[in-house]
């Protein structure tokens, strides 16, 4: 599946699995970005469930390392579906991995339509009068649409009945005579009738002309920044709180600078168990992943990604100074186990099947 970045594929993705599992199907499922260190991934395995994590690069790029994961899935865990989350910066999969899995592996996987979900208030920018990212990122998120066998406009617990209609409608429009449907992960409305589709649905061949070096303007926009940290207290502390005053301050920050955010996750493990708060945009509320909340604790660890439209060693230090303010506040001792700040460099997949038309360097 693809989707630009917090357009809910994760949650979609274990709620996927979830039914699919209930339905005795081996379900595993492959995460994949540009950094390491993902909350995606840990958010998967927590559940219990099978993961591979492909880091370091998009599917396109890293098609042999997709192929080998899924191989060892199958082989490990005996997978008999596998739901594959491309990075929400990701295009061109139809010609960088449907086709050539068909190509070379065709008497060992059997491909499910290609569905790319669509965030609401995503949509809203990407199409608004004055829309918060540049031309080569609303050129992606075209992009994504345009391959896609399916479409599924998600996080329809925070629409109203009449919003969805019109959303869908405009969705619709942008889409052509692809299906589009509506989903909320979070309330498992539509989620029944999306596994169906994978399971029955039949893949198309919407190959794109894509401009590769207007692509790569949009991936190289956003600055990543992936961080592992160990937090210790002497008196016990709410990673409610303490991660509700982060996204503040962090999204505070954005705003005062004009930095447009695409995703920020931060997930927090302690020994009571674990939870995840995301915020998809510059304006709105962040939201958690599940409730109830984490009981309080002396000890957690917590995976910081962020994709945010700024360069990458002020995203950084902007990550650092947030992290130790609303710490220091809370007598909470900070261990950086890892760190990693960049943009992503152009993509530049191999062997990839395309026709005359598409620009590929």
């Amino acid at each position: 599946m693809g989707g630009f970045l917090g357009s809910g594929k994760t949650t979609a993705v274990i709620e996927a699995a979830q039914r699919l599992l209930e339905r005795g199907l081996r379900t595993c499922i492959i995460t994949n970005d540009q950094g390491h260190q993902l909350v995606d991934t840990a958010l998967v395995r927590s559940r219990g469930m099978n993961a591979e994590e492909i880091g370091g690069g998009c599917f396109c790029c890293r098609f042999d390392e997709f192929a080998i994961h899924a191989q060892r899935l199958v082989k490990q865990h005996r997978a008999q579906v596998i739901l594959a989350e491309a990075v929400g910066s990701c295009a061109d999969l139809v010609a960088s991995v449907y086709k050539r899995l068909r190509q070379y592996y065709s008497e060992e996987f059997v491909l499910a339509p290609l569905t790319v979900l669509v965030d609401p208030q995503r949509m809203r920018e990407m199409l608004g009068s004055f829309p918060e990212f540049d031309e080569s990122v609303r050129y992606l998120f075209g992009k994504q649409l345009a391959e896609a066998d399916r479409v599924v406009l998600t996080k329809s617990d925070l629409l109203r009945d009449e919003e969805i209609a019109r959303l869908r409608n405009e969705l619709q429009q942008l889409a052509g005579n692809v299906p589009v449907s509506v989903m909320s992960a979070r309330n498992g409305s539509g989620v029944n009738e999306w596994v169906e589709q994978i399971m029955t649905g039949k893949t198309g061949e919407r190959e794109l002309e894509l401009d590769y070096a207007l692509y790569g303007r949009a991936e190289a926009s956003l600055g990543w920044l992936n961080a592992n940290i160990d937090l210790i207290s002497q008196k016990e502390f709410h990673a409610t709180d303490l991660g509700e005053a982060l996204m503040a301050s962090v999204q505070g920050y954005c705003r005062s600078v004009g930095w447009s955010v695409a995703h920020v996750k931060i997930m927090f493990v302690t020994a009571d168990g674990n939870n995840w708060i995301a915020l998809t945009e510059s304006q709105g509320p962040a939201v958690w992943g599940a409730s109830p909340e984490l009981s309080p604790s002396l000890e957690a660890s917590m995976i910081v990604n962020a994709r945010v439209v700024a360069d990458p060693l002020q995203l950084r230090l902007l990550i650092e100074e947030c992290v130790q303010k609303v710490t220091n506040r809370r007598d909470i001792k900070t261990r950086v186990r890892h760190m990693e700040s960049f943009s992503p460099l152009p993509p530049k997949p191999s062997d990839v099947f395309h026709d005359s038309r598409s620009s590929f360097p």
